[in-house]
């Protein structure tokens, strides 16, 4: 009855030292707890897989002073012990264990020991190692009173796992948000190199981590299978160590691929990672010139990712850019998430990757252009004037190319990395409210995905003259109702915005193509919701009256905003064009949505044109966009 009455008060103990302790010494103050109800000199707590040895930590706690080199033998000496089936002596269905007597004969701290394995749910989570100076006899309550506790603290070391784990997963979902956010900024790879390389030696506690990349020696390679013979040079882009913030140490230093055993396994099962926990004894190449220092040291656990290129042809692999290793000079079991988190990480450096080497060559193309036409300034004087005006066009052509990249970049990347994080979310065990809200995730990227592609296909058809049209008389006030009523609803909730319809007549029925009509207003309606200032109205007006040619319907269509500069006035409606300062406000957009719009409306045989004033607030603008449309009917 008594150690029944010990056990409620260290149940009660434990859930107050789950509550208050600070995770890197919870286990030390549950040590000192079991040691005090016991009446013990010293105290031991291991957490982690028994049966694996894996993800092992070591709580103690001694009456007295100790050195930190005696705590780290006495740890090391007891993990290895309990992990080891030779060295336990199961005693009890409630797996109690002894220690041969070598293994306490070095420690004069600790001669005598009861021990038990803690088990949660059928399997050893953790042990409790109860330890005296001296020789001593275990009573009969004592053991049952250990056994007792031990599912207590099985409870507690479970717990203490499962806040281990969250934590983990936290840190890991943080570093992925931080380095997207950053890779999608930073154009510059040094920058980008080092910011991916210390997030993630912080976030893993790796040792050190290099970026290798490859030149290959056959510019043909691509057209091989990886069985065959590679002929290549890698070279060490970055180098990273947290022991050292000098990142030139070793950079540029560079060797054969054949010479490395580790680096052709990884070429070899690209573009899957390699990984071994221990031994790795890397690198395990010529590193004469890799540090100022000599040699580094050999790291005991190894993970190499490959940075996979652009797949060309479905029947050729990939081409393999380079590497991503982490190394670590301790042994360490490359947990599943944590090599997930590092893919994820090696494809976004990939794509970027590429895309430098893609401007790089753009840039390279306009740069020789440009000195081309300089050199004819230079030998052609007649044509100096005719070469500055070929030199600006240049100019603003590179502008618009890199508008252009920028945007199209943003909303190809920004829907995919959504569309990846809602994939993977959806791939956990989910609330049913919490899966609904990832699908709407995925429906809303697809539908953005596709209407850009659809913006392109259409724009291509528009100019190559293979769009064609189908009239039909057409209930304009009907059309205008239906999209107020779902623009109406979308704006209130997202930025208060209204939408007012006026129309000169109750009927304004004409003939015209369905399809167009509905793209224009459309996207119409869109540019005006995005440049309208919050919980404001965007008007929508419609009337119709006769020409000489017949009847014409009017529309227009006006918001208050910070609306469009005089100079930009006249190219509004350019493909991919977009005003200034409109990216610095990340306002999403490619460009095509208005010259697609002049497209169209040209299509129908109308007129599109488009005013900015200020009003009495001179940085308030009322834009309009006034579109004509005749009637057109079947021939």
């Amino acid at each position: 009855m008594q150690h029944l009455l010990k056990s409620h008060q260290i149940e009660k103990q434990i859930l107050k030292v789950i509550s208050n302790s600070h995770a890197s010494v919870i286990l030390n103050d549950l040590a000192a707890i079991m040691a005090e109800l016991f009446q013990v000199d010293a105290c031991g707590i291991l957490s982690g897989d028994i049966d694996s040895a894996k993800n092992l930590e070591f709580g103690l706690w001694r009456n007295g002073f100790f050195t930190a080199a005696e705590k780290e033998h006495l740890s090391t000496v007891i993990s290895e012990a309990v992990c080891s089936k030779s060295v336990l002596s199961r005693t009890h269905s409630k797996s109690h264990f002894s220690f041969s007597a070598d293994i306490l004969n070095g420690n004069c701290f600790a001669k005598t020991s009861l021990n038990i394995v803690t088990s949660f749910q059928g399997k050893a989570n953790g042990a409790l190692i109860l330890l005296q100076p001296h020789s001593y006899k275990w009573t009969n309550s004592e053991q049952q009173l250990l056994e007792t506790v031990a599912d207590s603290m099985a409870i507690a070391i479970s717990h203490i796992q499962l806040q281990q784990q969250a934590q983990i997963k936290t840190q890991h979902q943080n570093l992925l948000s931080r380095l997207s956010r950053e890779i999608s900024r930073n154009s510059d790879l040094d920058c980008l190199f080092s910011l991916v390389l210390s997030e993630i030696g912080q976030v893993l506690q790796v040792d050190r981590g290099k970026v290798l990349t490859l030149k290959y020696k056959d510019p043909f390679f691509s057209h091989r299978t990886r069985q065959q013979t590679v002929k290549a040079t890698a070279k060490v882009a970055y180098n990273w160590s947290k022991e050292t913030q000098d990142s030139t140490l070793g950079k540029d230093f560079s060797f054969q691929l054949a010479d490395s055993s580790w680096l052709r396994q990884a070429f070899a099962q690209a573009p899957e990672a390699l990984m071994t926990s221990r031994q790795a004894n890397f690198p395990d190449f010529a590193t004469e010139s890799l540090t100022d220092g000599g040699a580094p040291e050999k790291s005991a656990a190894l993970l190499i990712v490959p940075l996979m290129g652009k797949n060309t042809s479905p029947s050729q692999p990939a081409l393999v850019l380079g590497f991503l290793v982490l190394e670590s000079k301790q042994d360490h079991d490359w947990t599943t998430e944590e090599v997930e988190v590092v893919n994820w990480i090696a494809v976004q450096m990939s794509i970027a990757m590429i895309h430098h080497q893609t401007l790089n060559q753009v840039q390279s193309i306009v740069e020789e252009r440009t000195a081309q036409l300089k050199w004819s300034l230079d030998v052609q004087a007649k044509l100096s004037e005719k070469m500055r005006q070929q030199i600006q066009q240049l100019r603003q052509l590179n502008e618009l190319k890199d508008d252009f990249l920028s945007s199209m970049s943003h909303e190809l990347k920004t829907p995919l990395t959504s569309m990846k994080m809602a994939i993977k979310m959806l791939r956990q065990p989910l609330p049913d409210d919490m899966r609904d809200k990832y699908l709407n995730i995925l429906e809303q990227e697809w539908d953005r995905e596709f209407n850009l592609i659809k913006d392109l296909l259409t724009l291509q058809q528009v100019e190559s003259g293979e769009l064609t049209f189908a009239p039909q008389e057409l209930d304009f006030i009907q059309i205008a109702d239906e999209l107020a009523a779902s623009f109406s609803k979308k704006w209130h909730s997202d930025r208060g915005l209204t939408l007012e319809t006026h129309f000169s007549e109750p009927n304004l029925n004409f003939y015209s193509d369905l399809d167009s009509l509905n793209h224009i207003l459309n996207e119409l309606l869109l540019n005006a919701g995005k440049y309208a200032e919050p919980d404001t109205a965007v008007t929508l007006f419609a009337n119709s009256h006769s020409t000489m040619k017949g009847k014409e319907i009017e529309i227009a269509i006006a918001n208050d905003g910070p609306g469009i500069a005089e100079e930009e006035l006249p190219h509004i409606f350019d493909k991919f064009r977009r005003g200034k300062g409109v990216t610095d406000r990340a306002v999403p957009g490619t460009g095509l949505g208005l010259a697609l719009v002049k497209y169209l409306v040209e299509h129908l045989n109308g007129s599109i044109s488009v005013t900015s004033e200020p009003l009495e607030n001179p940085e308030i603008f009322r834009t309009v966009f006034t579109v004509k449309l005749p009637q057109i009917k079947q021939a």
